[in-house]
């Protein structure tokens, strides 16, 4: 392709990518001429490449009929003759339509393009730890959430209490598991409250009370993420990063999961694993972790999922599938796979309060053995943190 001739539907941002791209003559010495990680590189060129097809102009797929704004190409069609020569050529268009998922990528691309290379902390490996993987399993955290004991729940819960506590079970928790060679920072979903600007659920038809706008929520949600890893970095050499999407914020978890993706990229002992799928999992010696948030899922269908799609995982000894959503604890085993669910440590506001739900709310970590699975399992509650507090 043309990258000159490209500049003609990109962005200024994109435009000096090109230009750089077209002067070093590769994508890897661009970005390190630019200061900026590959990927984000290749995900601005991409982008461009995109919405210079989008208006009809793509010379390497033959459309070279470009629409103007506000419309975008929704089809193309084209007549040969008999010797394969083109003779005529259709371009159909429409107003431009735009996912808020999709928005919220282009969002995120946007940001990672601007973020500088991560450069990973001086590090010795930390002796004498045991070859065990350290769950901190994070129920549904809905941070972000507002809830006013005196007006409709049944606790104080906002930005600043969530951030605090949630960081705080991290804390201590770490504390008493004792460390371990791999940590696994294992968000169930709903981790932020709100999936959009206008206070609203994945589904975009629930509105929620929330603490300060959409924004801080998520800043509040990234300052979570990286002061955990912080604080399991000084006790793991290793810490695997696990965001679920929730029905509360599946199109924000997938974004913020692309920009830590990206921010850690140069950081060798932090894995931040793709959650593109509501399914995930890892694999840890003896051991199969599967994890779904539990939104119309329930744990049979979860088990008979992982059974027929991880099969070559199967032959494993330990099995454990973990959830959120319901916010208390269930277990129940189901051939062989400990299917379970978790606490969670919001306050519960007016609705389910009204509607007479209720449970403990803790944050737990769980030891796996490489060779003998769970060998520990640690709970803190929100009593012990508030008093902490």
């Amino acid at each position: 392709m043309d990258l000159e001739s490209l500049k003609e539907f990109a962005t200024p941002r994109q435009c000096q990518v090109i230009d750089a791209v077209i002067l070093y003559g590769s994508n890897n010495k661009a970005a390190e001429a630019l200061n900026v990680d590959k990927r984000g590189l290749i995900r601005t060129l991409k982008r461009a490449k995109e919405k210079a097809a989008k208006q009809g102009w793509s010379p390497d797929h033959g459309m070279v009929h470009a629409t103007c704004e506000p419309f975008q190409v929704k089809g193309v069609s084209t007549l040969y003759d008999a010797d394969g020569n083109k003779k005529a050529e259709w371009v159909k268009t429409n107003l431009k339509q735009q996912s808020q998922e999709a928005a919220l990528q282009a969002f995120a691309d946007s940001l990672i393009e601007e973020l500088p290379k991560y450069k990973p902390l001086p590090y010795k490996p930390i002796k004498d730890l045991p070859e065990q993987l350290t769950a901190y399993v994070i129920g549904d955290a809905h941070i972000g959430m507002k809830v006013t004991k005196e007006r409709n729940g049944d606790a104080d819960w906002n930005l600043e209490i969530a951030e605090r506590v949630t960081v705080g079970a991290i804390e201590s928790l770490i504390k008493a598991s004792g460390g371990s060679d791999t940590a696994l920072m294992c968000d169930l979903g709903d981790f932020g409250h709100s999936d959009s600007l206008n206070n609203t659920t994945s589904s975009n038809t629930t509105h929620m009370d929330m603490d300060g706008d959409y924004g801080d929520s998520i800043a509040a949600q990234v300052r979570v993420y990286r002061r955990s890893i912080d604080l399991m970095l000084k006790s793991h050499n290793k810490v695997i990063l696990m965001m679920v999407r929730g029905n509360h914020n599946s199109s924000t978890a997938r974004c913020m999961n692309v920009m830590l993706q990206s921010f850690y990229e140069s950081e060798p002992r932090v894995e931040v694993l793709d959650n593109v799928h509501k399914f995930q999992h890892i694999t840890y010696g003896n051991n199969l972790l599967v994890t779904h948030h539990g939104d119309r899922m329930k744990p049979q269908r979860a088990f008979e999922y992982a059974a027929r799609s991880l099969a070559k995982d199967w032959i494993l000894d330990h099995k454990h599938l973990l959830m959120g959503h319901v916010h208390h604890h269930t277990a129940v085993e189901i051939g062989g796979m400990l299917c379970e669910t978790f606490q969670a440590l919001p306050a519960g506001d007016a609705w389910h309060s009204d509607s007479g739900y209720g449970a403990k709310r803790t944050m737990s970590a769980i030891v796996y053995d490489r060779q003998h699975g769970e060998v520990q399992r640690h709970k803190v509650g929100i009593d012990q943190l508030e008093d902490a507090a």
